[in-house]
């Protein structure tokens, strides 16, 4: 509480919780409360902020496979953590802290205001019962100091990009979040993935067997005869592993039938020839006519 509204709590704890009478004694309580709490809020057991201090963000860029298959990472992080020179106590290694006069060394002091008598920590030493007279020269007493150290990262298996996971750091922790680059080869879906792999008119019309790039190996695909394109091939658990659960996810092979842009002669009379005996073709093709005996083409 802050300005009138702390001054109606004074009184009100005050009337609440004593009996005293006078005016006097309500002010002596209230410059009572205003004290230690004032006291309170400025020192080292009221700053919530360093005592809660937030840990520090930090991005990691991934390939697809790292995030993938997981990946042992070395990191740079720059953090305050205990001083490495005076291990955290504040004071210059080889040097002596003083005993602190002011509180006698107990860290607490008693502060007497009018009948009330109450303890809180001691202004002088800040609660350490001690005195600093040569701060370390890397803190300067304050027996934390910036450092940069390297860590390695485990990043688990099945990552996404997006996705944060705290690790600590000397006494700190830290936080990281995961930037995953896209795959020129293949898609994500959750564990799943997906990719595509080009066949030709006579592999889809025949069938036969094509090599595709797998995640973790190459990959022999049967290719069954009559296969459209944009059918999928499901490969079962050659996904990326689920982080959450047991198991792998799937991979799915997307067919893609690549037609040639040039044929020779003697592919050109085999298609017409194919094109010949069609029978459920919606419009013309080029080279093939119509005949009332059948389909001839121009060539012929």
């Amino acid at each position: 509480f802050t300005g009138p509204q702390a001054e109606r709590h004074c009184i009100l704890a005050f009337s609440e919780s004593s009996r005293l009478r006078g005016a006097a004694d309500i002010e002596n309580w209230c410059q009572l409360q205003r004290k230690i709490f004032g006291e309170f809020s400025s020192s080292s057991f009221g700053d919530f902020q360093s005592v809660f201090s937030q840990p520090q963000e930090y991005i990691m860029e991934l390939t697809f496979n790292q995030a993938a298959k997981g990946v042992n990472k070395e990191f740079t992080v720059n953090i305050t953590d205990t001083c490495e020179r005076c291990d955290g106590k504040g004071n210059e290694p080889g040097t002596k802290m003083q005993n602190c006069h002011y509180c006698g060394g107990s860290g607490m002091e008693t502060i007497n205001t009018g009948p009330f008598v109450m303890r809180s920590t001691c202004r002088r030493c800040g609660g350490r019962g001690s005195i600093i007279t040569t701060p370390c020269v890397i803190c300067r007493g304050a027996g934390q100091a910036k450092q940069k150290k390297k860590v390695v990262i485990p990043v688990p298996a099945g990552v996404e990009d997006g996705q944060t996971v705290r690790m600590p750091v000397g006494k700190r922790e830290i936080f990281i979040t995961f930037r995953v680059q896209k795959s020129p080869v293949f898609r994500r879906d959750g564990a799943d993935i997906h990719s595509d792999l080009f066949i030709s008119i006579a592999q889809a019309l025949l069938g036969g067997t094509a090599r595709a790039q797998g995640l973790y190996e190459t990959i022999n695909v049967t290719i069954p005869p009559g296969i459209q394109t944009d059918q999928k091939i499901r490969m079962s658990g050659k996904g990326i592993p689920r982080i959450n659960s047991y198991g792998y996810g799937d991979h799915y092979i997307h067919i893609k039938i690549r037609v040639p842009k040039r044929l020779t002669s003697r592919q050109q009379s085999l298609i017409l020839s194919y094109a010949e005996d069609e029978t459920d073709v919606e419009g013309t093709v080029n080279g093939v006519t119509n005949t009332s005996t059948g389909k001839r083409s121009t060539g012929n």
